[in-house]
């Protein structure tokens, strides 16, 4: 990953650590009528994704889960991820009821972050791609087309 991309990495990074003792939805979509457009967003949002019945789903970028609950209620599994400890103990705050939800902390531009073609059925994010630089995207796509090309 080049210099640049991993300052802002680390900006992020610690934007996020900064920021997320007040995990609510308008502290993390930075908006303080979030929840309003949240009742909006999240139904159309689910309503574009193809059926998940039983299916796995890996979600990246999972935040606090406000997408999580949403995938559990269909999925026959979902790995919730995203790179902040304290968020992603925040969704499992919310959403551990959910007996088929296994929550991970990690960094979706990492190298060590390893997902095994054939092991999830569908991938989920909303909202992640605006939080990575150019050149991470490019290699977050890429990754994903190997992904599915193999399936």
């Amino acid at each position: 990953m080049a210099t640049a991309a991993l300052g802002e990495r680390d900006a992020q990074k610690n934007y996020w650590i900064q920021h997320s003792a007040d995990l609510t939805v308008e502290a993390m979509m930075l908006d303080s009528k979030a929840s309003d457009l949240d009742k909006e967003e999240r139904p159309e949002v689910l309503s574009l994704l193809p059926p998940f019945k039983g299916k796995s789903v890996l979600e990246l970028g999972a935040g606090i889960g406000r997408f999580t609950g949403e995938l559990a209620k269909e999925a026959g599994q979902v790995l919730a991820l995203d790179f902040i400890q304290s968020v992603i103990k925040k969704n499992e705050s919310v959403n551990g009821h959910f007996k088929n939800v296994k929550f991970k902390c990690a960094d979706v531009t990492s190298p060590d972050l390893k997902i095994t073609p054939g092991s999830v059925d569908l991938i989920f994010s909303n909202w992640l791609l605006m939080y990575l630089a150019d050149n991470e995207v490019m290699h977050f796509d890429y990754v994903l087309v190997i992904y599915f090309s193999i399936l």
